[in-house]
Formats: C-alpha cells, structure tokens, sequence
C-alpha cells in the first residue's frame, strides 16, 4: 500500500496528527485552528484536482491584496486585510498538506513557498510605510516622512528576517534530535552548492537559481550559530549522523532545547501578525515595528545566546564522554631543531667557519636578512625548505661580508656548508618529530601554527609531515602572527575543539606558551636554547610543562583526558538561568 493510498484510508483526525512534526515545535493556534482549516480545505481542492503550486501563488496574491488594505486607515478596510492575511496562512498550511496528498511536490513548488511570506510582508512594510508618511509622529507636529521608512527597514531587514530564519533553523535543530535526519528538513549550505554545481548550466536554469539562492539562506544561518557548527561537526566527524550518536546526549540535547521552542514560535508568524492586526485596527502601525525591534529583538537575543551556550555545554559533554585531546605544535625550533631557536642554530653553524663570531654580532645580521627576505618576496609556495635555507644562509653570508666578518672569497662555500649542517639538523629532529606524532594521533587530534613565508605546506611535504596534521595554520595566510592569540583559537576552532582539551606545544613563552595561556589552554615549553633567555620569564608565565626532548611528549599528553568540570559547571549555569 502506497502513501497516497494510506492517507486515504485514515480519518480526519489521523491525517490531522500526521501533519504535526512533534508537540514540541507546535504552536497552539496551528494545532487547533490553523492546521484543521488548512486539511479541510486541502482536502476539499484534492477533490477538486487543483494543484498546490496554484494554491501557493493565491496566497501570495491575498497576502498584497492584505497589504493593499492595510493601506487604508478605516476599520472596514483594516477588518478585510485582516481577513485576507489569514486566508493567505491558511492557504500556506494547505499547499504543503495537498502536495503530500495527491503527491504533487515539485522544485516550483518550493520556490514559491519559500517567496510567498516574504512577499507578503514585505507588501506589507511598503504599505504601512505609505500610509504613515503623511501622518504626524506621536506627541509632535512632525510628519513621519521618510522616516517611517528606515524604521521599517530596521524592523523589516535587520530584525524580521533573521528572526523568522533563525526561529524556523532551531525548530529544525530540534526536530533533527528529536526525531533523527529523517524527521528534520535541516540542510547545509555546503551540500546546496554541490548540488548547484553539479547541475548542468544549460537547462537547469531554475534549478541552479533555487539551490544557489537556499545555499545563501543556510549560509546565514549557519554564520550565527557557530557553537552549533562546531558541535554537528564533531557529531558527524564522531559518530556519522545525530541518528548515531549516544541517545542520553541526544536527549540532553532536546530537554534543554525544548523550553526555546515557544520563542521560535513567537517570532514566526502568529504572535507577529496578531501585533500587526491590532496596531493596525488602533491606527498605530508603527508600533507593530518598535515591537519586532524591541520586544521581539529581545526574544532573539536571548534565544540565540541560550541556544548557543546549550550547544557549548553539549559539545563539551561528548568530549569528555570520548576523553578527546587536541595538541597544536608550533612549527619552527619546536619539531625541526629539537626546541633551539633557528637564529641560535644557525649561529652556532656559522662558528664553524668563524669560531670568533659573536652572539650580538650575528643577532644583527639575523635581523636584517630576515627582514630583507620577507620584504623581498623570495620565497613562493613552491619554494622548498633547502631552497628557503639556502636563501637565509645566502643572505646572512652577504651581510657579514659588507660587515667584514667573512672573506667574500670563503662566503659561497662557507654558506653551502653552513645550510648542509643546518638542513641535516632539521631533519634528524623532524623525523623524530614525525614519530611523535604519528603515535599521538592514535587518541588525538593534532594541529599545526607557525609563522611562516607563505610556502609551509610545501615544507611540509619536503620534510615527510604533510597529511599528519588535522589542520594547518599559517600566519602568511591568516595575516596575523604570533604572539596573536587569534592564531591557536583558529586551529582550535577548524578542530572543533575547546581549550580544556586543547595542549599547545612550543618553544617560546612569549610567542607560543603566554598567549595559550590566555585561551586556558594546557601548555608544554619545549625547553632549549632560546633567542633571548629574557624573553622566557616575560610577564611570568609558568608553562603547564617542561620538555627538552619531543619524546617526553608522549607521557606528559594523556591518552584520554576526562575534564567533566567545565561541562559540569555550564550545566549548572543553564540550570540556574
């Protein structure tokens, strides 16, 4: 027995409960008002043989005609746009019953239904906007003007909008835990443009528009929710699907989100258009939009922030449940020279060839062929790591030479030498550096942040560490650099991941430990020879650890971490709020 032959077997009241999608996200004047009519009559054009496509564009032209009426200061009038805003929702509850009905969905369909609230709303805004501009403001002899409409533009766009997107995405969220992937229409921006591009350009014109235009409208409600973003992705990342998942954080998920679901009600259609009704009849529309710009700014506000703190809270309950450890390294001195600056290393290089060669002497080379290299642009994405060397050998070379404190004639053979010691050094420690961290992926994720020249990746691959890292983050593609903060919350965001079960790994306090410190991150100084040994008792920092040998890693990270207090003490919060 098909669907279509099921439903028509069931009874009125049956097929009623078959429209509701839960109890939770139901508001009361649908269940008991708006749903009933919208069946009947769904039924009765069933009978009929219209299409619910037509169903949809009459709502759309009652919802301007609604419009047109409220146009109109007298009662009359008012009473009639009231009237005919309702036959508009009820025609919106109708078209969707039909096309389960008789079986009749279609890509117009959507696209109609996804236009026809916003065409009647925003018919709606132009016509109380003409109807107030020649009326005198409250308590003053100014005429509105074009000042009623920026009010409608803040109520309408800045307000309305995202309030009715985000309303309609939570309900979506919810039904996704109540009910699993198959009791939710939630999509993601992402899968609508593969969809898009995966379209052929010719013919599929409409089709390509729809999906490109509903990626837009995922895109920003996604962009508001990023607690939520984090939290599906480890869910899917974890365990596949929401359907998946350990069923007492599922439930945890829709006790929690089940007490938003009467403000995602209120700022969808009902409360809105009772507002607008009695502003309307009263002869002060205006405040139907202080109300959506106030009151129910309000409501979104709280609702946002509730919902993103529930996701949060969640988030951190399934790492603890799963123990799960991110360690993000710092690139340079702290996996390829075994936690020696590179300035020191190449120092000590250099005094091979000139046993008389100072610390300050070289430091001020350092600098300056530092700076001429990163201002010169050199170095491309496809400049490998010995390339890199022998540039920054090169120039330090010429540099001491203009200075007199290397023979021109001993300089190209003293540099190649020089960036052979330095290229065998970096990769003796890299390699150890790579066991480290293959053994740590076993139980962890694992990240990597560094200022670099814009050619890591490339790096990367030379020295036999590209795929080991969940994410690369580099300070020539961020434009920003450490000591920036900003930079570990990056790695830690692209992982999904919260700083209680983050560890960062460097080997400068100042560039690596402090500003992880600042994130409450777990921290661990790879203890050498540093730039500067001030540096590493700046602003009292105390790493968490202390390691001279990257091997050491392996038993300071553990293999599991259970930190409940964080999740324990937010659920606290959620309860007391």
């Amino acid at each position: 027995m098909n669907d279509r032959q099921h439903t028509e077997n069931q009874t009125f009241g049956e097929m009623l409960r078959a429209t509701m999608k839960s109890k939770d996200t139901e508001e009361w004047i649908d269940v008991y008002f708006t749903r009933p009519i919208g069946l009947f009559f769904a039924l009765v054009w069933k009978r009929l043989g219209v299409h619910p496509n037509a169903i949809t564009i009459l709502s759309i032209f009652l919802g301007v005609a609604a419009a047109v009426m409220f146009y109109f200061e007298d009662t009359l009038h008012n009473v009639l746009g009231i009237l005919l805003l309702m036959s508009a929702n009820f025609c919106d509850s109708t078209d969707g019953q039909l096309a389960r009905l008789t079986g009749k969905t279609s890509l117009v369909g959507r696209l109609l239904d996804g236009l026809a609230g916003d065409v009647w709303f925003f018919a709606i805004y132009v016509a109380l906007c003409l109807r107030l501009m020649p009326q005198l403001m409250p308590g003053t002899d100014i005429h509105w003007g074009m000042g009623i409409w920026a009010l409608a533009f803040v109520a309408g766009i800045i307000c309305h909008s995202p309030q009715a997107s985000l309303a309609d995405y939570y309900r979506q969220i919810h039904l996704l835990f109540l009910k699993g992937t198959t009791g939710s229409e939630l999509d993601h921006s992402e899968q609508q443009r593969a969809i898009c591009e995966a379209l052929p350009k010719k013919g599929a014109t409409l089709e390509r528009m729809f999906h490109s235009n509903y990626a837009n409208y995922c895109s920003s409600q996604e962009r508001r929710t990023p607690a939520f973003q984090k939290l599906i992705i480890y869910i899917r990342r974890h365990y596949g699907s929401v359907d998946q998942m350990p069923q007492e954080q599922r439930q945890w998920f829709v006790d929690h989100s089940r007490p938003l679901m009467k403000y995602t009600n209120v700022l969808s259609f009902n409360v809105r258009a009772i507002c607008l009704y009695v502003t309307c009849l009263l002869h002060c529309p205006w405040v139907y939009m202080l109300f959506e710009i106030t009151v129910l700014m309000c409501l979104y506000i709280y609702m946002h922030k509730r919902h993103e703190d529930i996701c949060t809270v969640l988030l951190h309950r399934l790492q603890d449940a799963e123990g799960e450890v991110a360690v993000i390294f710092d690139y340079g001195a702290t996996l390829d020279t075994g936690g020696q600056h590179w300035a020191r290393a190449m120092w000590r290089a250099w005094q091979k060839h000139l046993p008389w060669l100072t610390w300050q002497q070289f430091r001020s080379v350092y600098i300056k062929a530092e700076r001429a290299i990163e201002y010169s642009g050199v170095i491309k994405k496809d400049t490998t790591f010995r390339d890199t060397l022998t540039l920054r050998i090169n120039a330090q070379g010429s540099d001491m030479a203009v200075e007199g404190l290397l023979d021109e004639q001993e300089r190209a053979t003293a540099a190649q030498q020089v960036t052979c010691d330095l290229y065998a050094l970096a990769t003796l420690h890299t390699a150890r550096s790579a066991e480290v961290i293959r053994e740590l992926k076993h139980h962890c994720m694992v990240a990597l942040v560094s200022n670099f020249y814009g050619n890591l990746n490339t790096v990367l691959r030379e020295m036999g560490l590209d795929g080991l890292f969940d994410t690369v983050i580099e300070s020539a593609a961020e434009g920003i650099r450490k000591p920036d903060a900003r930079l570990w919350q990056i790695a830690m965001d692209r992982l999904q991941v919260d700083a209680a079960h983050t560890w960062v790994v460097g080997d400068s306090i100042g560039k690596d430990i402090a500003p992880a410190h600042t994130l409450h991150c777990h921290t661990v100084w790879m203890k050498g020879e540093g730039w500067d040994e001030e540096e590493n008792v700046k602003g009292g920092v105390t790493p968490h650890h202390t390691i001279t040998d990257i091997r050491e890693l392996l038993h300071v990270i553990p293999a599991k971490q259970i930190n409940s207090d964080t999740a324990d003490n937010n659920i606290v919060d959620l309860a007391n709020n």
